[in-house]
C-alpha cells in the first residue's frame, strides 16, 4: 500500500470509531486481526475487538478523535491522537493514545494500542474491562 492508501484507511478506520460504525470497522479489520493493549497485555481477536468496541459505545456518550497526527511506514501507520470521552453522566475524561497498525491490501492486520496508565490510577474501580472499554 502507498502513503495515501494507508493514510485514507487510517481515517476511514478512526471516522467510523467516531461514527459507531462498527459495520465499516469489521470490514477494514482482516480475520486474523490481532489487537494488543498495553494496559493489560493482552491480545484479542478482531471478534473479541468488535464486541469490546460494542461494549464501549454503550458506557459513553461519544467518544472524539482528535489532534490526529499520522505517521506512514511501508505497511502501516503510527498514529498518536487525544481520545475525549463523554459518558452519559456527562463526565469528560481525555486519554492520550498512541496506535501502531500494521496494514495489507486495504486491511486492517494488527494493532498495538498504548495508553498513559496513570490516567486510570486515580479511578477506584479501574479494572481491566472497564480500561479495555474506555479505550
Amino acid at each position: 500500500m502507498k502513503d495515501g492508501e494507508i493514510r485514507a484507511l487510517c481515517h476511514r478506520f478512526f471516522d467510523a470509531l467516531e461514527a459507531r460504525d462498527i459495520k465499516t470497522i469489521a470490514e477494514l479489520y482482516d480475520d486474523g486481526l490481532a489487537f494488543w493493549f498495553n494496559m493489560t497485555d493482552r491480545t484479542t481477536t478482531r471478534d473479541e475487538n468488535l464486541a469490546g468496541l460494542e461494549a464501549g459505545y454503550a458506557r459513553h456518550r461519544r467518544r472524539l478523535y482528535n489532534d490526529r497526527i499520522v505517521n506512514t511506514f511501508e505497511g502501516g501507520f503510527v498514529m498518536q491522537y487525544t481520545l475525549n470521552i463523554t459518558h452519559h453522566d456527562g463526565r469528560r475524561m481525555a486519554l492520550f493514545p498512541c496506535i501502531v497498525v500494521l496494514c495489507r491490501d486495504g486491511r486492517i492486520t494488527r494493532i498495538d494500542e498504548y495508553i498513559d496508565s496513570g490516567k486510570f490510577a486515580a479511578q477506584p474501580a479501574a479494572s481491566a474491562p472497564a480500561v479495555e472499554a474506555a479505550a
